[in-house]
């Protein structure tokens, strides 16, 4: 979903000043990607099936698809426990959640750079794998684009408590945690939705989910989590309670009442739950979250500090599953 966004975000932000892509508007943008995937935008593909794994065969293809392919600089989206060993070209790596936990070593060559959800999952690279400070870079999480091209949600008078469960530890909790909204918000029906299960949350169907939804409760500490989905709940006005823990959403409201250990210590009413995720909302539209090309203005930013060496004609933009 983020490699989704970014990537159409980019072809979207063509013209568009400060998310204006070199490599994309002058068609100097090779996209690896599976044949299933669409993208905004004519871009220069090569399909495959192959999927992504930290396996030798995988690293030996991926190697000799760079050198054939002839690319100057080559961005991947990689969950942090699917890293394999470092190409010779330059590599900027989006890191997304781990499923199996954090791998015991990740290259910290100075032809890599890594950008992280959160100054939290920056300390990880540098104090668990000893990367330098300029390698890693901190870009503000956001919302797909789709929520500026819809209609306005229209929440359904009565509606679930909805969990969004992002980790094995958070599942954890889930009974537990379940049983007290229970006790705060009686004959209110939950929905759970496990994250790691890959469940369908396309726009339609996610809006669908939000428009039916009283309180959205987040449960996910894993590092490298963009958030996305609580994110747009938040701008749809779905109160939105979310884990202490999850370093993305702390850091862009800290010490918001909305904190799942404020939430268990003071209870509060409905009512006041949507004034507080109201005035959340308003802190992350300040701090840009919601601006439709959030994030292709930071990758924008990102490839222009690089820089474009001349003479090479390409440059692979995006990697996915």
């Amino acid at each position: 979903m983020i490699a989704q966004e970014v990537i159409d975000q980019l072809v979207s932000g063509s013209g568009e000043g400060k998310a204006s892509s070199e490599w994309i508007e002058k068609k100097r943008t090779v996209l690896l990607a599976h044949p299933s995937q669409v993208f905004s935008g004519q871009l220069k593909r090569f399909d495959t099936q192959r999927k992504v794994s930290g396996s030798l065969f995988y690293w030996l293809w991926e190697k000799a698809f760079a050198k054939n392919a002839s690319i100057s600089r080559f961005h991947r989206f990689r969950s942090i426990d699917n890293l394999n060993p470092s190409l010779k070209v330059e590599t900027i790596t989006t890191l997304l959640p781990s499923k199996r936990g954090l791998p015991f070593f990740i290259s910290r060559k100075s032809n890599q750079e890594y950008v992280v959800p959160s100054v939290q999952d920056g300390k990880v690279l540098t104090n668990h794998y000893q990367i330098a400070n300029e390698q890693i870079h901190v870009f503000r999480p956001g919302t797909r684009r789709y929520i500026h091209f819809v209609e306005p949600l229209k929440q359904a008078e009565f509606g679930n408590i909805l969990f969004l469960v992002g980790d094995k530890k958070s599942g954890n909790e889930l009974k537990k945690i379940r049983k007290i909204f229970s006790a705060i918000f009686e004959n209110t029906p939950h929905k759970v939705i496990r994250l790691k299960d890959k469940s369908n949350v396309s726009p339609a169907l996610w809006m669908k989910i939000l428009q039916n939804t009283q309180v959205c409760v987040y449960l996910s500490e894993q590092p490298f989590d963009w958030s996305v989905l609580p994110l747009e709940a938040l701008y749809w006005n779905v109160p939105t309670i979310f884990s202490d823990k999850n370093a993305a959403l702390s850091e862009l409201l800290p010490q918001s009442p909305l904190r799942l250990s404020q939430f268990l210590v003071e209870q509060p009413s409905l009512k006041d739950l949507r004034n507080f995720s109201k005035k959340a909302k308003e802190t992350l539209e300040v701090k840009g979250v919601f601006s439709p090309l959030n994030m292709a203005e930071q990758y924008s930013a990102l490839y222009r500090m690089m820089g474009t060496p001349e003479g090479l004609a390409e440059a692979e933009m995006g990697c996915c599953n």
